[in-house]
């Protein structure tokens, strides 16, 4: 059957009517207390469900659509039926790269004004759920893109063998000040091969050994429950210590990834507070950056990662959004009924599969 421009542009519109009358009542589900409320939403529920599935077949033959892609089929297979753009590389910054428009650009911002100095230090805190190890990992991608031009004998990184992503490592410590210190120095010199007559103190003051690199980057990670009293004395040695480095050693670029428990949930306790205190303090003293909190993503930012891939038709993406929330645990379901809101770590697990399917 054939159907005019005007008759789909109306199909669209009624569509997407119902869809945001479901969302609404969804979020009113979750409020409900009454038995006969509640009995009342969920068949209302049922009610739009069907209209909105009917609508997509109908739009699905209009639009030309293959049959059988339905919200019904597995994730897999709706994200098999997208079409991603012949010309669109996805490498593994798509991994990690739905878009956190503020911090992205807090972080540029940051690094432009930076530029020629030897040393920038950047402070991630953010719950586990917010994955800010993989926001880290964004920058450094989009550094290689952005500065580097893609050439990867300029950036120094460490990676895992199997999968080639930047290898996330633990902040080298000790039992104390000392210690750590000590610990750090081994964690360079083992990096870079020093040999046994090279030293973390001569590379700094003479710039040798002589690395061929424009940039170091490295992504530290500690959790809040392994936070020392002397961390923060700690930290501000290594600050001091990169801060008037031989003018031969690289640019390096050191991010601290600390997991704060629920900290986008505004409900921290008296020694979350006061780590984020410290980080607050270093980042008022230093010229570093503290890129905090990081918050659940919007569904548009999935959206519009979905459509840059090169998928154009929204009902393809509102089915496999559909498909994705299905599969979500009960309280991250509550998080997306409430305000249309995904934690990075379900979204990474999405574009994880996007990413082995573009690349199989």
């Amino acid at each position: 059957m054939f159907y005019t421009a005007e008759e789909i542009k109306n199909y669209e519109e009624k569509l997407a009517l119902l869809i945001r009358k479901r969302d609404f009542i969804m979020k009113e589900r979750v409020t409900a207390v009454d038995v006969n409320a509640k009995f009342a939403i969920e068949e209302e529920l049922t009610k739009l469900e069907q209209e909105i599935a009917d609508l997509k077949e109908l739009l699905s033959k209009a639009h030309g659509i293959p049959a059988g892609v339905t919200a019904s089929n597995s994730l897999e297979s709706l994200a098999k039926a997208l079409n991603i753009d012949e010309d669109e590389e996805i490498g593994m910054l798509h991994l990690v790269n739905c878009d956190r428009k503020q911090m992205r650009s807090k972080f540029w911002d940051a690094f432009d004004e930076k530029e020629k100095e030897h040393f920038q230090f950047y402070f991630i805190s953010a719950c586990p759920s917010q994955m800010p190890p993989s926001f880290a990992e964004r920058m450094v991608y989009e550094l290689l893109v952005e500065e580097l031009n893609g050439n990867t004998d300029a950036l120094h990184i460490v990676q895992h063998e199997d999968s080639g992503r930047i290898k996330i490592q633990d902040l080298p410590m000790g039992r104390n000040v000392r210690k750590s210190q000590q610990r750090f120095k081994e964690y360079v010199q083992e990096r870079f091969r020093f040999a046994d007559t090279q030293s973390f103190d001569a590379f700094i003051e003479t710039g040798v050994p002589n690395l061929p690199y424009d940039y170091v980057s490295v992504i530290f990670e500690i959790h809040e429950r392994k936070w020392e009293s002397f961390l923060e004395e700690y930290l501000q040695w290594m600050i001091d210590t990169f801060r008037c480095p031989h003018e031969d050693v690289p640019k390096f670029l050191f991010f601290f990834v600390v997991y704060i428990d629920g900290q986008h949930l505004d409900k921290l306790s008296g020694e979350q507070r006061q780590i984020i205190d410290i980080l607050q303090g270093i980042d008022h003293r230093n010229d570093s950056t503290l890129l905090t909190p990081l918050m659940p993503v919007e569904e548009a930012d999935l959206r519009a990662w979905l459509m840059d891939l090169g998928e154009r038709n929204p009902n393809k993406v509102e089915e496999l959004i559909e498909a994705f929330v299905a599969g979500l645990r009960e309280e991250d379901k509550i998080l997306y009924q409430k305000g249309q809101l995904f934690n990075m770590k379900d979204i990474e697990e999405l574009q994880a599969l996007i990413y082995r399917i573009a690349n199989e």
